[in-house]
């Protein structure tokens, strides 16, 4: 386990001047590419932020930390759920970089009065004037979109959506994709979980509807099964220096997707993940390449 004094130590390597030997992430003043939000003149950095264990701990200096890596390379996407989603809207706040993050939040009150009350404390902590995205999982959105049409209405979001990381949800993300009201989805897609990709990717790209993508590492799932192998020679022709990048770089080469939503307390791992976000992505012959790779270190 990592202590304190090992995250600061980490804290202290990834900011000065990011000094990981740069082919990490192509070079120090390197920032990440964006990508349009379909239907809007807005655009979202291809790597974005989730809310490790550092967030739920309630850590609020290595929180900023995180998120100051992000913001040092382009980044501003911060995907956040319940007491994470507080240091989150602190740090913004204590930060007064109100228009440099995006904050994606969850937002799952039992009424309306209670959503309501949570979005506001979420505004008042981050000094935002509205939530830039609230989404929920399809238990809450399904039964609630019309709830969640009037938050938008009444401008306590600027985006609303529905995220899921499961096969399972894929039929309700769509039927509330077809209603065409739903401006950003987030799924589960990864060289390992291609699923989304037959049906829900391509329903986003024809309704225009943003994608956020989750897993890309399978909880951590990815790294037990790369563990003790070698990066193929092969994942240099497109800009790839660790397997982590090897994951993202094959989710952000599908054309329907805008950020790959990375988790993590380390700042090491977080300048890497970044990395992913930077240089060439694999075309399509390179994709099924790592595909056909992951899948005969699997089994």
């Amino acid at each position: 386990m990592n202590t304190r004094r090992d995250f600061l130590k980490q804290a202290g390597i990834a900011t000065t001047a990011l000094s990981l030997p740069w082919s990490v992430v192509a070079n120090a003043q390197s920032l990440l590419p964006r990508r349009a939000i379909p239907g809007t003149d807005e655009t979202l950095p291809v790597i974005g932020l989730g809310t490790g264990g550092v967030f739920f701990e309630g850590d609020v200096e290595a929180s900023r930390v995180l998120m100051e890596i992000l913001r040092e390379h382009g980044g501003s996407y911060m995907d956040c759920l319940y007491g994470a989603r507080n240091v989150v809207a602190q740090v913004v706040g204590d930060l007064n970089a109100q228009d440099d993050f995006f904050i994606g939040s969850y937002v799952m009150g039992d009424t309306d009065e209670k959503s309501r009350a949570d979005i506001a404390q979420l505004l008042e902590l981050s000094g935002k004037d509205s939530l830039d995205l609230i989404h929920a999982w399809p238990e809450f959105a399904v039964p609630n979109w019309d709830l969640m049409r009037r938050w938008k209405d009444d401008g306590l979001a600027r985006y609303i959506g529905v995220s899921r990381h499961v096969t399972s949800a894929y039929e309700d993300i769509m039927n509330l994709m077809a209603t065409d009201t739903v401006d950003i989805i987030q799924v589960n897609y990864s060289a390992l979980e291609t699923d989304a990709a037959d049906r829900v990717l391509p329903m986003a790209m024809d309704k225009g509807i943003a994608v956020n993508i989750n897993r890309p590492f399978l909880n951590g799932e990815y790294f037990s099964l790369v563990k003790g192998h070698e990066l193929p020679e092969w994942a240099a022709d497109f800009d790839c220096e660790s397997w982590a990048q090897f994951s993202l770089k094959y989710i952000l080469s599908h054309p329907a997707v805008n950020c790959a939503i990375t988790e993590t307390s380390s700042p090491k791992h977080a300048v890497d993940n970044i990395g992913g976000g930077l240089g060439r992505m694999p075309d399509e012959s390179e994709r099924k390449r790592i595909r056909a790779h992951l899948e005969g270190l699997s089994g």
